[in-house]
């Protein structure tokens, strides 16, 4: 999650421009209600392409356009929003109900914005199978990107009841400033966790810079030796495939990357026995170098296709205790791993 997001000149330049608007409309009395609403939808629409530019790594997020602003039209996230804080207002009168629904929202938000900007399915938005699998997916980051949301608008509300009213009859612009800026904060917070998780919800990126088209023009180059030993593999020509790939992994160095591409293409196999090979024996590189996460992902990609796949003990304890520190205990168990016990024998072992 990363915390400088919020000043990104984008957000704060357009938590200006909207509120200087929402300041007119309010002021308008009668005739600003019908341009309020559009106002408020087209704010609610921008924040969403706030949050997918993030999670999609973009170096800047582009600012309000015809498109982002139209209010006409998405109604399914419009409808998103309203149901939080309409939620939360109609209940706030039956205490302590109203308390409880308000922890309930807090909790989930985060996750529900992130699933409707991934799918932009309402129904998915409020699945509790799909926010489930969200914050499991997620794990500890889910829980930090709740306390990062809670504070923002918590701060924000503190901030405008006690701290702009010394403004006396100035201090509605920039309260309501300061409110368009939370809102719009939120959603690129939720953004940078989701980019720091692109690869588990298949995000696309950004146009690629130079660096990256260099680098996929060279996994195009190592694509075309891996088919050649595809077919090897296929045509039962286990040696001639062996020999492929080993001129590859050579020709790179036997570095980790090249092995991590590796297993990622193989697992695409129908076989997935030779990815999972290579895999068996990156998994002690990647612990030796203090790479447990790396150590982590690669754990994960292989499960997601091999279910049963485990790797050695050795490795499967250091992957183990990682995901335990994580909040992932459930990939913690299946690896053997069990904190009570590691507790229990490390009390035991004290003189």
């Amino acid at each position: 999650m990363n915390w400088d997001i919020v000043k990104e000149p984008t957000i704060l330049a357009t938590a200006a421009v909207y509120g200087v608007l929402a300041w007119i409309v309010i002021n308008a009395g009668i005739f600003g209600l019908w341009l309020g609403i559009l106002l408020f939808v087209s704010l609610w629409r921008y924040c969403y392409t706030v949050l997918l530019s993030v999670a999609q790594g973009h170096s800047r997020i582009p600012p309000p356009d015809i498109d982002s602003m139209n209010p006409v039209g998405k109604w399914a996230w419009f409808m998103h929003w309203f149901f939080f804080p309409g939620l939360v207002i109609a209940t706030a009168r039956f205490q302590p109900l109203g308390a409880g629904v308000a922890l309930l929202a807090a909790v989930t938000f985060p996750a529900s914005a992130g699933v409707m900007g991934v799918t932009s399915n309402l129904a998915a938005a409020f699945n509790p199978a799909a926010l489930a699998h969200f914050m499991g997916t997620l794990g500890r980051d889910y829980w930090l990107l709740v306390l990062g949301f809670v504070a923002i608008v918590a701060g924000a509300f503190v901030t405008v009841a006690y701290v702009t009213p010394v403004l006396g009859p100035f201090a509605q612009l920039p309260s309501i400033m300061l409110m368009v800026w939370a809102l719009l904060a939120s959603f690129a917070l939720i953004g940078t966790t989701l980019r720091a998780h692109r690869l588990d919800f298949e995000i696309a990126g950004e146009v690629k810079p130079r660096e990256e088209r260099a680098l996929q023009e060279k996994h195009q180059d190592w694509r075309k030796v891996l088919d050649i030993a595809y077919g090897s593999f296929r045509s039962g020509i286990l040696v001639s495939g062996y020999k492929t790939l080993h001129q590859l992994v050579d020709a790179n160095g036997d570095s980790i990357e090249v092995n991590y591409w590796l297993v990622e293409n193989m697992l695409e196999w129908q076989d997935k026995k030779f990815a999972l090979e290579v895999a068996t024996k990156l998994f002690p590189r990647l612990v030796a170098r203090g790479d447990v996460a790396g150590a982590f992902e690669l754990y994960k990609r292989c499960r997601r296709r091999v279910p049963e796949f485990r790797p050695e003990s050795r490795d499967a304890t250091k992957i183990g205790e990682y995901a335990a520190a994580i909040g992932q205990a459930g990939i913690a168990v299946e690896l053997g791993y069990n904190p009570e016990a590691q507790r229990a024998l490390g009390t035991g072992s004290k003189p």
